[in-house]
């Protein structure tokens, strides 16, 4: 059996360490969304997603070139309050998976493990995507830096979707099992 990636939490602290990333994840989400509003443009449709997956110099440079001085600002700063939000969601998507896999039990309980261990990929793939971002922004769109942002934001997203989609999934199946139950 995989050991879980937060075996070393006692169990009464998994709950308490897991609500403290709630609220991170919570906050943390609605203020880079509110603030990456500011980035949508006809180049950048998805705002700084556009950019982490725009894949080539010329993607890269008419987004920059789209946002504003203030904008570019702003993806500054939204880089650097992704480097918290990248330690917050993969632990947050990690707990959540080994705690409704294990709550599930049976089939449910190694591919909850399985997820768990995935997901925490996706922090160093955030933060080299977030270094050549970073680059970009403050040295202009380079080949390098725009394709190794993709190279990074891609996996990344697979992994948060895996994650998620397993939740949703025993999620549903909890709520199921519940609802069954006399």
């Amino acid at each position: 059996m995989i050991p879980s990636p937060f075996g070393w939490i006692t169990g009464d602290a998994r709950a308490y360490v897991l609500a403290v990333l709630t609220g991170l994840l919570v906050g943390l989400s609605v203020a880079l969304w509110d603030l990456g509003q500011e980035l949508v443009t006809s180049e950048a449709p998805h705002g700084i997603v556009s950019f982490e997956l725009a894949g080539s110099v010329e993607r890269s440079s008419a987004i920059i070139d789209s946002w504003s001085p203030h904008a570019r600002a702003i993806a500054m700063l939204i880089q650097g309050l992704d480097s918290l939000f990248l330690l917050v969601y993969p632990a947050w998507l990690s707990m959540a998976a080994v705690r409704l896999g294990t709550r599930l039990g049976g089939r449910w309980a190694q591919p909850g493990l399985l997820v768990s261990w995935l997901v925490l990929g996706s922090a160093p793939l955030d933060a080299v995507e977030n270094h050549a971002l970073v680059e970009q922004l403050m040295h202009g769109p380079s080949p390098l830096y725009a394709q190794l942002a993709w190279l990074c934001a891609a996996p990344k997203f697979v992994l948060v979707a895996g994650a998620a989609a397993f939740l949703l999934l025993a999620s549903c199946t909890r709520l199921l099992v519940r609802s069954r139950a006399p």
